[in-house]
C-alpha cells in the first residue's frame, strides 16, 4: 500500500513574530523616509531656482527696456544736435543766398545792352559773368535743398501769417486778389518744415474806388438835398494792419 505523503519534502515551519520582524520593518521604513525626504529638498530647491529665475528674466528684461530707452535717447538727441547745427549753419548762409540773387539779378540786367551785339568782347565777358553768377547760385541753392532748406512760396500767393511777414498794404493791381502777395521784399525758407525766417512782403489791400462815387456805384455830387458827398466809412474800407 502507497502513502500518498510519503516523498514530499517537509513544510516551513513558520516563525513567531518577534524582535527580528519588528526590526525588519523598521529598517525597510527608513529608506522610505530618506526618500521623501530628498524629493522635499530637491521640490525646494527647484522652487528657489525657479524663483532665481524669474528675477533673472525680470532683471534682464528690464536691462533691455533700459538700453532701448538709452539707444533712443542718443538717436533723439543726435537728431537734435544735427537739426540745430543745420539750422544754425543755414540761417547764417541765407544772407550770402541774397547776395546771391541780387547779383544774378543785376548782372542779367546788364547782360539786356549786350544782347544785340554778339561780338563785343565786353559783351561776351559781361556773358560769361551772368553766366558764372547763375551757376554758383544754383549750385549753392542745391547743396542747401539737400539739407532741408526749401523757398517759401510767396509771389502771387495767398498772405499766411505763418510763413510770410506783411510791412505793408497797396492797393490791389490788375490781376491781384485782395489779400493775396503784391511783392516779395525778402524770401523766406522752411527748413525740415519748420520757418527759420518769414518771407517779408508786400500784400494787396482793396481796390481803390473811383473818386466821386458812393459804394454801389451812386453818383456823390451835390444833388441838390445839401447831403455831403463823403460818404460814411464802412467796415472793411479802410485797411487794417496785418500781423505777421
Amino acid at each position: 500500500m502507497n502513502d500518498s505523503s510519503q516523498g514530499e519534502p517537509p513544510e516551513p515551519l513558520a516563525e513567531a513574530p518577534g524582535a527580528n520582524g519588528a526590526a525588519e520593518a523598521d529598517s525597510a521604513g527608513l529608506p522610505e523616509a530618506e526618500e521623501l525626504s530628498g524629493i522635499e529638498e530637491l521640490q525646494s530647491r527647484i522652487a528657489v531656482l525657479s524663483r532665481e529665475l524669474t528675477d533673472a528674466k525680470d532683471l534682464a528684461r528690464r536691462a533691455q527696456a533700459d538700453l532701448a530707452n538709452v539707444r533712443r535717447r542718443a538717436r533723439n538727441e543726435r537728431a537734435e544736435f544735427r537739426s540745430r547745427a543745420t539750422e544754425e549753419v543755414c540761417s547764417a548762409l541765407l544772407p550770402v543766398l541774397d547776395d546771391l540773387h541780387r547779383a544774378a539779378l543785376e548782372v542779367e540786367k546788364s547782360t539786356e545792352r549786350w544782347d544785340d551785339d554778339r561780338e563785343d568782347p565786353a559783351g561776351n565777358v559781361v556773358r560769361g559773368l551772368s553766366e558764372g553768377v547763375r551757376l554758383v547760385l544754383r549750385r549753392f541753392q542745391d547743396t542747401l535743398t539737400r539739407q532741408g532748406l526749401l523757398e517759401i512760396e510767396a509771389d502771387g500767393a495767398p498772405f499766411d501769417p505763418r510763413v510770410h511777414e506783411a510791412v505793408q498794404e497797396v492797393p490791389a493791381g490788375p490781376g491781384q486778389r485782395e489779400g493775396d502777395v503784391a511783392e516779395v521784399l525778402r524770401r523766406g525758407y522752411l527748413l525740415d518744415g519748420r520757418v527759420i525766417r518769414p518771407a517779408t512782403v508786400i500784400v494787396a489791400g482793396a481796390s481803390p474806388k473811383p473818386a466821386g462815387t458812393r459804394e454801389g456805384g451812386a453818383d456823390t455830387g451835390d444833388d441838390g438835398d445839401g447831403g455831403s458827398a463823403e460818404d460814411p466809412a464802412t467796415p472793411g474800407s479802410a485797411a487794417e494792419p496785418l500781423s505777421a
